[in-house]
């Protein structure tokens, strides 16, 4: 954890982000956030950043990983490798 810093939310939902973060961050008027809700806890990006993180996401490699874990179940199973052995 680099930093913890307490904010107040206002009447109208608003944060301030306190200033020495906005410092070291970089962050003036203007810098657009991009906002990611993950279980309980909110993550600001810088958008940019985050639009660089986006293009190199591959999502086809995710789906793979994804299914060979969903398939494992299945293809991991002895009797098949017994059935299938015989061929």
């Amino acid at each position: 954890m680099d930093a913890l810093e307490t904010v107040k939310v206002s009447s109208r939902g608003q944060i301030v982000i306190p200033e020495n973060v906005r410092s070291e961050l970089h962050i003036k008027e203007g810098t657009k956030l991009i906002m990611i809700k993950e279980g309980d806890k909110i993550i600001f990006e810088r958008e940019e950043d985050f639009l660089k993180r986006l293009e190199a996401y591959d999502e086809r490699q995710e789906w793979r990983t994804l299914s060979e874990k969903t398939m494992e179940k299945i293809w991991d199973n002895k009797k098949d490798d017994e059935t299938w052995s015989k061929y």
